[in-house]
């Protein structure tokens, strides 16, 4: 099983269109989209915008855990280098896997609808802190 996500950091001060440093980016900057693939292995790879990523995830009941994560050290625009470090630092720490509704969701992939058996479109990850990490689901010919 291999799924891969689509990663939506949910914070304002990360995109800057208007380059004004109130957490608005270039107008001309485009957007970055951060990407993890969930290997059945337990085996976790992607981008966080800007650079590649790889680590370990595991699932303990509702909570998704991520081992250390590695990462290439390229620089890149300052509004895509928040919005990475943000994710890294959001995937260090204890989430929970809730459903798009907000049920908890703990299954071994984590974008498995438990009650339907199907993938899960959107699943968030909430962090102790409420923040939320939003997952969607791409189709794996979309990836194509």
């Amino acid at each position: 099983m291999s799924v891969r996500t689509h990663a939506v950091v949910p914070d304002a001060s990360t995109h800057d269109p208007a380059g004004d440093g109130q957490g608005q980016g270039p107008r001309d900057e485009p957007a970055r989209l951060a990407s993890l693939t969930f290997d059945g292995d337990g085996q976790v790879f992607g981008t966080g915008g800007v650079n590649r990523l790889r680590g370990t995830w595991s699932i303990d009941g509702d909570r998704l855990a991520f081992g250390p994560i590695a990462s290439t050290l390229m620089a890149g625009p300052p509004a895509a280098m928040r919005q990475e470090a943000e994710l890294l630092r959001l995937l260090g720490e204890g989430l929970v896997l809730r459903t798009a509704g907000g049920s908890p969701h703990g299954v071994a992939d984590p974008l498995l609808d438990r009650a339907a058996g199907t993938p899960a479109p959107v699943v968030e990850l909430v962090a102790p802190t409420g923040e939320r990490l939003v997952l969607t689901r791409v189709d794996a010919a979309a990836r194509r």
